[in-house]
């Protein structure tokens, strides 16, 4: 067998870089075992390393050719399975400790972990210290008074008293706004660490986007309510309404008819015709006179169907109904309206004297099919202002509205179910 120091330089060199890196990574092991707090693998592997250390140097003295070294110590058949071992030893632990270390949280992964949280955070012991904080948490106490924060007494103080650039916005559920734009939610709470020591937690949570949402949600409430509270209004004066659009339409008539019979009578006058003729002429002008008397005379009424009976008979049409109106005021009020322009438009263009309506209520729909008795369309015919804005009205709540003119004239109103009405409500 031949030693250490009667061997080549290249097998003497290859041994001691083996020596060496062995030896670093024993070093890596034990550094990792007094940071794992594993006391047992801490004496071993520092008692490996020693034993390394301690070999290394008969090694370089049996490379020297001091006296007294052992040739059992320095014979290489000795040295290469030995350090090959302890190479494979320190490896297989290295790479466990690094395997360890990726899966397995320590105080600087929890450190670094904390600081990329968008909310801020921090802990205090029992004595209001703080123990740990992140980034965030450290930026929210510069906003808040100055500086970093330090106790748990100070953060107190700050949030009861915030500097002028910051906003309390709820005091109850501590509420604030920065200066940066951002709005936050401070909670404090209690917790027990496991040698059953208090901790305070306080996280400052980020609720900027939230916040945000929530006054938009407040201002479409607002706008809601006042849509709500004109709605209200509307429905409950809508006999009022009603009756004062009906009287504004017949007023408008008359002024209409008047205009007609004083350009009748002054035609008449001027081209100097026939007496009877001047006499006709004044016969359609005490008439609007006296329609327009009774208009501006007219008794208030009530009950919007009674209006529409009135307005008919003085118009001379007779309503031929059949089936009952229903109790919801809404969809009483949109076929009442339907009813009333049917009643016009048999006067104005078909020249009848009867409108026969029939409702019908399945407990889905309510539908209403308006006719009369005068001429049929000659043509196609077209919405004019009043069946278009009827359309609008009834469309606007879910109905339908259909118009049939041969081989008469029919309208069909179909409303949905009282229940989605009252939603509209």
């Amino acid at each position: 067998m031949s030693s250490f120091a009667s061997c080549g330089n290249l097998q003497q060199t290859v041994l001691v870089l083996l020596l060496i890196g062995t030896a670093l990574l024993q070093v890596f092991v034990v550094i990792e075992d007094v940071t794992g707090q594993r006391y047992l693998f801490t004496v071993f592997d520092s008692a490996l390393l020693m034993a390394e250390l301690f070999y290394a140097k008969i090694l370089f003295e049996a490379r020297d050719g001091i006296a007294g070294i052992s040739d059992f110590a320095a014979e290489v058949l000795f040295l290469w399975p030995l350090e090959a071992g302890l190479l494979l030893y320190a490896a297989v632990r290295y790479i466990r400790m690094r395997m360890r270390m990726r899966y397995s949280l320590s105080r600087e992964s929890i450190k670094e972990g904390s600081d990329n949280l968008p909310d801020g955070i921090c802990f205090f012991d029992e004595y209001g210290t703080v123990r740990l904080i992140n980034k965030k948490m450290l930026s929210i106490g510069m906003m808040l008074f100055g500086k970093e924060i330090q106790t748990l007494d100070e953060l107190h103080s700050a949030l009861a008293c915030p500097q002028s650039a910051v906003e309390l916005l709820d005091r109850e559920i501590a509420l604030y706004h920065f200066p940066n734009g951002t709005v936050h939610r401070f909670t404090e709470s209690a917790i027990m660490d496991r040698d059953g020591k208090q901790i305070t937690e306080v996280i400052a949570a980020d609720v900027t986007e939230l916040y945000a949402k929530q006054k938009e949600l407040n201002c479409e409430n607002i706008r809601l309510a006042d849509a709500n509270r004109r709605m209200k209004w509307i429905l409950e004066n809508m006999n009022d309404i009603v009756r004062e659009e009906e009287t504004l339409s017949m007023k408008i008539r008359v002024h209409d008819d008047i205009g007609h019979s004083i350009l009748a009578a002054k035609k008449a006058l001027m081209q100097q015709q026939d007496i009877a003729v001047i006499r006709e002429n004044a016969v359609l002008w005490e008439t609007a006179v006296d329609r327009l008397y009774r208009v501006n005379n007219m008794p208030a009424v009530q009950d919007e169907w009674q209006t529409v009976q009135i307005r008919a008979e003085e118009l001379g049409v007779e309503i031929v109904f059949d089936g009952v109106l229903p109790e919801d005021k809404l969809v009483r009020h949109l076929l009442i309206l339907a009813i009333r322009e049917c009643v016009t438009n048999c006067v104005r263009h078909a020249g009848g004297n009867r409108v026969f309506v029939e409702v019908s209520d399945d407990g889905k729909k309510t539908a209403c099919a308006i006719t009369n008795n005068g001429r049929a369309p000659q043509r196609a015919f077209v919405e004019g202002s009043g069946l278009s804005g009827l359309r609008r009205r009834i469309e606007r709540v879910g109905g339908i509205m259909e118009l049939t003119g041969s081989p008469r004239f029919v309208l069909t109103v179909i409303l949905p179910a009282r229940s989605f009405l009252h939603g509209l409500l």
